[in-house]
This record gives structure tokens, C-alpha cells and sequence, in this order.
């Protein structure tokens, strides 16, 4: 009996042991840089660091001079030499000598949601986390990352992950899914949503609320999402008030314009919030004008009367 016991004792402890190896690094110290290179907007840096006292993610936008003189705004940029970046020598001649950082916020991680990405990411080991290389993609996306403790210090890359990259892609779903639980500005969720278009997370529209239903469109609307995004079309109410945020959307094809058209025919009470760029889109599917407004506030207030 004593045997069976011991025996018992020790599988518990194996099993224990193996389902903690895959995260018992991140309970140590760490530095965690991301620096993300998509095409046809800025590039990005995130710090995350775990230490003794609090967990915490650094999000800072940065430019080449070639891009200074189309910034509006120039207040509290800060140059530093491009040797800082973890970029390979294509990108450092692209980059030039300096950059031009912009900061978006500070992070604070709560425990909670450290947890939650560390369990996200229990089947990958950052300290030996290798790249992922691929050939012949023009556009896309391209990740470097350094991961270092005081006795690690592991640089790798990504080309492009896409879910069928079952490890790379976790990593990165695991970061967004952390930073969307724990920013507080605006302007860093703007950007945040403009670079999960980049990867394919599926359709890129969040729910919002359900008094009054409202969705929010994000990055862009493509042929492969058509068929989600039918059915989310499909499933919406006809009989009650719907918002259609299109505040931080970039566009779609105009393959997409019929069932929104065909949407507001069966339901006249939907409101749109448009941008500058984005009231195109809805003049051209002919919305009315009394349904269109920039602040999300004033069409609560019509709704609430």
C-alpha cells in the first residue's frame, strides 16, 4: 500500500512540474520587447517587464525622418539612433540613422491578466523561441522580439504568423488580448486595432453594447471575412436601434455596400459615427443625413429622448 502511495505521490509531482515548465520562466524578471514593422502605417514598440514590484507594458509609436513632415503633430517626439532597435540591416537601411519615438501610454498589468497571458502562451518558451521565416510576402507584417533575464537573452522574429503557425500565432494573439485588457486611451486602442488588421483574428468588429446595440468597425473589411461577415449581418435586429462605429475604420470594398444598404432599409433606426475619412463610405451607401454624426454622445442623446 505504501508503495502504491509513493507512487501515486510522485506522478502528481511530475504532472505538477510538467504543467508549470512551460511558464516557470515568466514568473522570473523579465524584459519583453516587441517592436512591430507593418506596412502602410507606423511602426511600434512594446516593453513589457515583469519585476519585483509591478508588471508593466511601455507602447510607443516611432518615425524616420522621412516621415516628420507629415506628422501634425511634432510636441514630445524623441530621436534616438536606430542601433536601439532590434531590427536586422534591411531595416536599418530602410530606417535610417535616427528615429523619432512618440510615446502612447504606460501599462499597468494586473495580476490577473499577467495570468491570463502566460497561460495563453504555456506551450511557447520566449527564452528559446526561435524565428519564423517566410519568403515572396511583399505587404504584411514583420515582429522582432528580445527576451531577456539576467541569465537569458533571446532575439527572434516573425514573418507574417498566421494561425496554421499554431505557436508564433498564439504569442501574438496572447499580447493583443493583453493590451486590449489593460490600456486606458484612446488613442492607443486606435492604434492597437489598426495592427490586429494585420493578422487574421477574424472579422474586425467589436461588440459594444446591447442599450442600444452598437458595433464597432476596426482596420477593414476584406473578401475573407465575407462570410462572417454576412452572418453577423444577418444575425442583427431589425426591430431595435443599432450604432455602426465606424470611427477607426479603414475601409472596405464595395462588395459589402448591398447588405448594408439592404440592412437599412429593413431597419430605418440605425446610426452611424463617422470620421472624416469614413462619412464617404457612408454617403456613398446613401445613409441619410440625420443618421450620421461624429460624436458617439449626440447620437445617445437622440436615442435617450
Amino acid at each position: 500500500m505504501r508503495k502504491i502511495l509513493l507512487f501515486i505521490a510522485a506522478m502528481f509531482l511530475m504532472i505538477s512540474c510538467k504543467s508549470q515548465e512551460g511558464i516557470s520562466y515568466l514568473e522570473k524578471n523579465f524584459i519583453f520587447t516587441i517592436e512591430f514593422y507593418p506596412s502602410f502605417t507606423e511602426p511600434c514598440r512594446i516593453i513589457l517587464q515583469n519585476d519585483s514590484n509591478s508588471k508593466t507594458a511601455i507602447v510607443d509609436l516611432f518615425y524616420n525622418a522621412e516621415n516628420l513632415p507629415y506628422l501634425k503633430e511634432k510636441n514630445n517626439l524623441i530621436p534616438q539612433r536606430t542601433d536601439i532597435l532590434l531590427i536586422d540591416d534591411w531595416y536599418k537601411k530602410y530606417m535610417g540613422d535616427t528615429v523619432y519615438f512618440k510615446h502612447l501610454e504606460t501599462i499597468q498589468i494586473s495580476n490577473k491578466e499577467f495570468q491570463n497571458f502566460a497561460d495563453s502562451i504555456s506551450k511557447a518558451d520566449l527564452s528559446k523561441q526561435k524565428s519564423l521565416e517566410k519568403e515572396g510576402i511583399l505587404d504584411g507584417i514583420t515582429i522582432f522580439f528580445s527576451f531577456k533575464t539576467d541569465t537569458v537573452d533571446n532575439i527572434f522574429s516573425f514573418r507574417c504568423p498566421a494561425p496554421k503557425d499554431t505557436t508564433e500565432f498564439a504569442v501574438i494573439k496572447a499580447l493583443f488580448d493583453l493590451l486590449e485588457e489593460s490600456y486606458k486611451l484612446e488613442t492607443t486602442n486606435n492604434y492597437i486595432e489598426n495592427l490586429k488588421g494585420y493578422f487574421d483574428f477574424g472579422l474586425c468588429v467589436k461588440y459594444i453594447a446591447d442599450d442600444p446595440f452598437e458595433y464597432r468597425f476596426y482596420s477593414h473589411l476584406s473578401s475573407d471575412e465575407a462570410e462572417e461577415f454576412y452572418t453577423f449581418m444577418d444575425n442583427l435586429p431589425r426591430d431595435k436601434p443599432v450604432i455602426f462605429d465606424f470611427s477607426n475604420f479603414g475601409g472596405m470594398g464595395t462588395m459589402f455596400y448591398d447588405d448594408f444598404e439592404e440592412f437599412i432599409e429593413e431597419n430605418p433606426d440605425v446610426y452611424w459615427l463617422v470620421n472624416d475619412w469614413t462619412i464617404k463610405l457612408a454617403n456613398e451607401m446613401e445613409v441619410k443625413q440625420d443618421r450620421i454624426f461624429k460624436s458617439g454622445d449626440e447620437i445617445l442623446r437622440i436615442l435617450r429622448k
